[in-house]
């Protein structure tokens, strides 16, 4: 008995007890604890707000439990970005601290020479001098470390531990077996749509429709024992394709698959015991805190267990679907950038600068239809636009020459014409010194021909042989009451896999 207490309170085990608390730590303070307008982006002027807000709240006159609930979630928030400038770890000190065995503290770069700082005493100073600096001179201390360890050795960089269920992490492969299911789900979603709907469906992956399909899955079977029965058929598996469908594209969240693996340990990822093998399921590795759900045990939580469950009251754990997407961050100009910069797409000077210049949002999640237009920013896309125009055929020049100046000169425009018809029905343009003519089709003045621009871009894809990349339209969700300008990415077949993967875009 004396042995297992002391193993409980050991600071390894109580390291770890934190460190798997972190991740609902930390999505507690931002989903419930913080103002929505919290710029929570682990930078300094998100622990600047902070600080305000632990003032604040410790003058309000509010519960002590509730004032312990805050003060431990921003302990985890606090620590996690002092980690991102001196690199390190999360690591146990133990003195006691309110009764308990002690308290975590991040550990910088052993390089650094540093010692321990520990974000919940960080915390109480700042409370008990109420300057509203305590974090930012915390964080320039340390700053101030690493700036000397860079004068003296120039490339060094701190580094920073991989925060299990925090941090970014590498995507798993695609496996074969998801590789097939994806396909065969994709080829067999009209048959689907007929079986299971009569075709009365709108299958354009908008969040609303999660509705219909949470309203049909539980007209078609009563109880879990029922559903289950049915979990191999097309029925069953073709819901959790489009309610992953959604997340995906919505949330820019990706397909991923755990295959068994005999050397597992029990309980283990690819074990026979856990939830995730074998079954595909949508994740978000590439960014912070990503959500990640089972479409499979989304949709079997939708129904009563049943005669065999007593009352045959839903689950406890029931949600509706809608609900999936909360757990799901969008993607970010920041999210974006990073995922330009790792497929070499943008170089960092460039992410850096539109990132800069757009700092006040550059954390912010958007919306489906935004997305391909943070490509645009990033200058690895192109747009045509939706709403009126000044002037056709100024407007296709511009397209034109934006798009040629993608190539890096390996497509050059000229003598960009719009002529003929009342509004101007032939497109004329030479490409590297040669004509081509595209018909087009125009009832005003004022609309460009979005139908002939997708015909006549794949003229200013370079010559296969020398570059591969080309000019692929961006399809995406459309929302209600958002712009729809269509959007050409500028990427080789390889990059665009990984695009649609991962950003939740369709490229063709």
């Amino acid at each position: 008995m004396t042995a297992e207490t002391q193993s409980e309170n050991s600071p390894p085990h109580l390291l770890q007890m934190w460190l798997d608390e972190l991740p609902y730590q930390l999505l507690l303070l931002e989903r419930v604890l913080l103002r929505e307008d919290f710029p929570f982006d682990y930078g300094p002027l998100s622990l600047d707000a902070l600080e305000a807000q632990l003032l604040e709240q410790d003058n309000s006159g509010q519960e002590s439990e509730k004032r312990a609930e805050f003060v431990g979630s921003a302990t985890a928030y606090v620590g996690e970005v002092l980690l991102g400038v001196a690199g390190g770890a999360w690591g146990w000190n133990t003195r006691p601290v309110d009764g308990r065995p002690g308290q975590p503290v991040i550990c910088p770069d052993p390089e650094l020479e540093l010692s321990p700082v520990a974000p919940m005493l960080l915390i109480s100073y700042a409370l008990r001098v109420r300057t509203g600096t305590a974090f930012a001179e915390e964080m320039a201390r340390l700053r101030q470390a690493v700036t000397a360890r860079q004068q003296a050795i120039p490339a060094w960089q701190p580094v920073k531990e991989h925060t299990p269920l925090v941090d970014p992490r590498v995507a798993r492969p695609e496996d074969p077996v998801l590789s097939a299911w994806l396909a065969e789900r994709s080829e067999g979603l009209s048959a689907w749509v007929q079986d299971a709907f009569d075709g009365a469906w709108r299958w354009n992956y908008h969040p609303g429709t999660l509705d219909w399909l949470e309203a049909v899955v539980k007209q078609r079977f009563a109880t879990v024992a029922e559903f289950d029965a049915a979990r191999d058929e097309p029925f069953v598996q073709g819901a959790c394709w489009y309610l992953g469908e959604v997340i995906r594209r919505n949330k820019g969240a990706m397909w991923q698959y755990i295959p068994f693996d005999p050397d597992a340990g029990p309980g283990a990822p690819g074990s026979r015991e856990n939830v995730w093998t074998e079954v595909p399921f949508v994740d978000q590795p590439d960014k912070r805190l990503g959500g990640a759900a089972i479409p499979l045990e989304c949709l079997r939580e939708l129904l009563p267990e049943g005669a065999g469950g007593g009352d045959g009251q839903p689950n406890e754990r029931q949600r509706v679907l809608t609900d999936e997407l909360f757990w799901f961050r969008a993607s970010s100009y920041a999210d974006v950038g990073a995922l330009l910069t790792r497929l070499g797409m943008a170089s960092r000077e460039k992410v850096d600068s539109v990132l800069t210049e757009y700092s006040r949002f550059a954390h912010n999640e958007l919306t489906p239809h935004e997305v391909p237009g943070a490509l645009e920013s990033f200058g690895v896309a192109i747009s045509a636009h939706a709403d009126d125009v000044d002037d056709l055929e100024g407007s296709y020049t511009s397209l034109l020459k934006e798009a040629a100046a993608l190539t890096d000169g390996a497509v050059t425009i000229t003598d960009v014409r719009l002529h003929g018809g009342e509004y101007g029905e032939i497109l004329e343009f030479t490409r590297n010194g040669v004509l081509v003519t595209q018909d087009t089709e125009h009832h005003s003045f004022d609309y460009l021909d979005h139908l002939a621009i997708s015909e006549f871009i794949g003229h200013v894809d370079p010559d296969p042989a020398d570059d591969t990349r080309r000019f692929y339209l961006a399809d995406f969700v459309h929302l209600r009451e958002a712009p729809y300008d269509s959007y050409y990415v500028f990427a080789t077949p390889e990059q665009a896999t990984v695009l649609e993967k991962e950003l939740g875009l369709d490229l063709r």
